[in-house]
């Protein structure tokens, strides 16, 4: 067994030491409303969740075996629903899993069905499911997932005990990414660049962005030619890392000029943090030039550039006018 210390619970802040007391007190409810902005944090904390569940006595530690089942997919008695469709879980889905909520656990004293996200069941599944998710038979627990709880009904959210979690700290987010393989460097610069979200951060790094917005930054300060040059390799990289994800998932509305888009917004939020950084006199990756009330209006700027990105105009114009105006207050800010 791994002591509770080491249950994947702590790495949830006190949010997972509330879930922690819960699974030692044994005082399971019979449905959880997880919600927060951070759809992959609240998937890692229902699965981290189902592990004690599932793991049997004593509560709040757990069984390696179940640990190892949960994370690949193959426990028994853990059950997800997610869209079965294109933007939703179908009534057909949610009866399903219905059905099988009234049997018997198979392995231990708790069966889990983890629906994600909940916002996506369809309203007739929805009427089906209430009596379910209020009195379910012994030992079945839902656990429901929203980044957008409220577009949930009144009458699913009063039946559930919710759990709402806060944006993860910075420090909590480079562990987590580091341990998963990701080396420290690109780590710190991930979980510096993704607001307290775990979804984002993983993002950065699998979107190499780091890669993207130094040699942006560099290019302020280098000769002319090299902002068009360093312009359209970082568009040419987004574009590629873009194609990737729209092909990974063919099931997805999302298309690779809307996967751009939200990689462009991702590389102004991370310039935008190192723009705080200055402002607050802490290192940053801006150049040296760019004194801290320089940095004020280049935040105010790149923040209207984020708009921009939600306007449709061009992510080549963006990238551009985001480098060009670096530029500009470098130089002026050099010159003084």
């Amino acid at each position: 067994m791994i002591s509770s210390i080491d249950h994947p619970l702590a790495s949830f802040g006190s949010v997972g030491d509330l879930l922690l007391r819960t699974l030692s007190a044994g005082r399971i409810s019979p449905s959880y409303l997880f919600e927060g902005a951070d759809a992959q944090a609240l998937f890692e904390a229902a699965q981290a969740f189902a592990i004690g569940l599932l793991s049997g006595a004593p509560p709040a530690e757990v069984d390696p075996h179940v640990d190892a089942r949960v994370r690949h997919g193959n426990h028994p008695d853990l059950h997800h629903l997610t869209k079965d469709k294109a933007t939703v879980i179908s009534v057909a889905a949610l009866s399903a899993a219905l059905e099988r909520a009234h049997s018997t656990p198979l392995e231990g004293a708790h069966q889990v069905f983890l629906i994600q996200p909940a916002e996506a069941m369809e309203a007739e599944g929805i009427a089906r499911y209430l009596k379910a998710l209020e009195e379910p038979p012994p030992g079945t627990v839902f656990l429901l997932l929203s980044s957008r709880a409220e577009r949930l009904p009144e009458t699913v959210l009063s039946r559930c005990r919710r759990v709402r979690f806060a944006p993860l700290a910075g420090d909590i987010i480079e562990e987590r990414l580091t341990a998963s393989g990701v080396d420290a460097s690109t780590a710190r610069f991930a979980a510096r660049s993704s607001g307290g979200s775990l979804t984002h951060a993983r993002r950065v790094v699998d979107a190499q962005l780091e890669d993207i917005v130094r040699p942006l930054v560099e290019a302020s300060v280098a000769p002319q030619p090299a902002v068009a040059q360093t312009v359209e390799g970082a568009l040419a990289h987004l574009t590629k890392r873009a194609a990737e994800l729209a092909a990974a998932d063919p099931a997805a509305t999302d298309t690779k000029r809307q996967h751009v888009r939200v990689l462009v917004a991702d590389v102004l939020r991370a310039l935008c943090v190192e723009a705080r950084e200055r402002i607050a006199g802490r290192e940053s990756l801006l150049p040296s030039a760019v004194a801290e009330a320089e940095a004020l209006d280049l935040l105010e700027q790149w923040g209207e550039l984020t708009a921009a990105v939600a306007a449709n105009v061009t992510p080549a114009a963006i990238l551009l006018e985001t480098v060009s105006r670096l530029r500009t207050i470098a130089t002026a800010s050099a010159a003084r």
